[in-house]
């Protein structure tokens, strides 16, 4: 889920929600004032993200890394959003895709009750009903999430050392690590072609 304190993800058993139209509001979802900074990523994220997004790291409560890409930098917009439309559309990472559902690992779905769009009175495009997702809105990434993570959590379980990661960059409090080695593994190496993102002005403005 995205990592927002302007978000209020909801389990969607037993319950139904419609969604009208992203033309109603000014993409909240893609405000870095409103909260959206990152969101964890699974293997099947990588290849679709590492182009346009920094693909960092943060040690979860137990310890582990967790791959996470960056979506803002906290303060501004997302950087591909111009006149409240996204510009690489076609290419945005699967959270954005999915947004305002959420898959988790409990394999229930959640959802954005506070995405302007979203309505519990069914009066425009069922989303969800029960867990039954408007052909419209199912994505693959929203499936099997569970063994999804396990394989992320289990492919970078052996990369799991503090002393070969370092701190790369702090956003409204939350700080984020680069790995400092070389890899012949084919994530981390995308983990590291998306670095370059980090030397952008819309990052670099905020030092």
């Amino acid at each position: 889920m995205i990592k927002s304190i302007m978000k209020q993800f909801e389990a969607t058993i037993d319950k139904t929600y419609s969604f009208s139209s992203c033309e109603i509001c000014e993409a909240k979802c893609c405000n870095g004032k409103q909260g959206t900074l990152f969101s964890q990523v699974i293997l099947e994220d990588f290849e679709r993200i590492y182009k346009n997004f920094p693909i960092l790291f943060i040690f979860g409560e137990l310890g582990y890394i967790k791959p996470v890409v960056i979506l803002t930098n906290g303060d501004t917009f997302c950087k591909y959003l111009k006149n409240h439309k996204c510009t690489i559309y076609e290419n945005r990472p699967s959270i954005c895709r999915t947004y305002p559902l959420s898959a988790n690992i409990d394999e229930m779905i959640y959802i954005d009750v506070l995405c302007p769009a979203v309505d519990t009175q069914v009066n425009s495009t069922p989303i969800i009903q029960n867990q039954q997702i408007n052909k419209s809105f199912d994505y693959s990434t929203l499936h099997n999430y569970q063994d999804k993570y396990i394989d992320t959590f289990r492919l970078f379980e052996e990369f799991n050392n503090k002393e070969d990661f370092t701190p790369t960059i702090e956003l409204n409090g939350v700080v984020f690590y680069k790995y400092l080695k070389q890899s012949e593994d084919k994530y981390m190496k995308m983990h590291l072609e998306s670095l370059v993102h980090l030397q952008d002005k819309y990052f670099k403005n905020l030092d």
